[in-house]
């Protein structure tokens, strides 16, 4: 239960998330929001939408834009529906009692360590769906620039096929998350596009953590299928740039698993127990020692801190764990292999690399 002391607590900090939101601090009122979902109880449904909705927010702070009307207007209902404390005991009831600190807290010195890893996460242009060709993101003439804007930026750097073929992958990453949250039934909004990167909005009443994190995991398991596809695609060119595109995907993909920040990973943690956590990091830390990629120890480190936090559920999904653990060990060894192969096409690449893209 929420104790009142917790209740005045948690409405005191929505309030002030409230004014920072008036004030347009987008960025401080993302550190308050963290810590007013780290207090709610974990199967409130304030707590899942805020969470749905800090994702979103990140994205506008790190590419300092400006968040849409919308997305602030649902943060702000939730907000002020908990600045009350008598609504936050009566949706409360039974929950279990969140073991988070009463100060804004950010999520702990590894997200400092891996935001950079932002950059990576972009966009496509066409989605082929249900037989038809859907333009997505490409609405607005902002997210059109800043298509245009990214896919430049790597054509320069990389050139065109690598650029086209990279931007498809996350496109891909990001279209699992839209499936999945139609196949469940809620509705969901195209893929939303940033120079920095892409989300999926999308709206569900009463979401169980299980199917929340089946849809965060859904990112991955895409990405996963569109770097397979890529791999596929230079057996059959031998062209190198697709070797290099499959590797960036599962690269990426495997830092999304990430327990931290805003990543597909922390959403999955919410649905998984305690002992489930001890088995991804003793998982985690056997991948890292055998394959050699550093992302398992970032991965490792996360879900250390997550047991630190105790923000574990009440009723753990042993699915769930089952699920996050299979993608590790599939984007961890998939990874290994693209690594070896260009390992022995190049000579100057070392097959343990995985800092850069070749």
């Amino acid at each position: 239960m929420v104790t009142n002391a917790q209740g005045g607590r948690i409405s005191e900090m929505a309030g002030y998330a409230l004014q920072l939101l008036g004030q347009r601090e987008y960025g401080q009122a993302r550190n308050v929001l963290a810590a007013v979902t780290q207090a709610l109880p974990a199967d409130s449904s304030a707590r899942a939408t805020l969470l749905g909705a800090m994702m979103p927010l990140g994205m506008h702070v790190a590419g300092q834009s400006t968040p849409p009307r919308q997305l602030i207007g649902r943060i702000e209902g939730v907000l002020r529906q908990l600045a009350d404390p008598a609504r936050i005991q009566a949706a409360a009831g039974a929950a279990h009692k969140s073991s988070a600190g009463s100060k804004a807290k950010k999520f702990g010195p590894l997200g400092a360590a891996i935001a950079f890893l932002l950059k990576f996460k972009t966009i496509a242009l066409v989605l082929l769906a249900k037989g038809k060709f859907l333009l997505l993101g490409l609405t607005k003439i902002k997210a059109l620039v800043s298509l245009l804007a990214f896919l430049g930026i790597y054509w320069a750097l990389y050139g065109w096929w690598f650029a086209v073929g990279f931007i498809g992958s996350i496109f891909v990453h990001e279209m699992g998350h839209y499936v999945t949250v139609r196949r469940y039934g809620f509705s969901a909004n195209a893929p939303v596009f940033t120079i920095f990167g892409a989300y999926v909005r999308w709206r569900g009443e009463g979401v169980d953590l299980e199917k929340s994190a089946f849809i965060s995991l859904a990112g991955p398991l895409f990405g996963l299928a569109a770097a397979v596809a890529c791999y596929l695609v230079f057996t059959a060119t031998g062209s190198g740039v697709w070797l290099a595109v499959a590797h960036a995907g599962a690269f990426i993909n495997l830092f999304n698993m990430i327990p931290a920040i805003f990543f597909d990973g922390l959403y999955a943690f919410m649905a998984i127990g305690r002992q489930e956590r001890i088995a991804i990091l003793i998982v985690s830390i056997v991948l890292w020692f055998f394959l050699s990629e550093n992302m398992f120890l970032f991965i490792a480190l996360g879900t250390g801190y997550r047991l630190y936090k105790k923000d574990h559920p009440r009723q753990a999904s042993q699915s769930t764990a089952y699920y996050f653990i299979g993608l590790l060990i599939a984007l961890g060894l998939f990874d290994w292999w693209i690594l070896q192969r260009a390992g022995g096409m190049f000579p100057g690449v070392s097959p343990y690399r995985t800092n850069g893209i070749f």
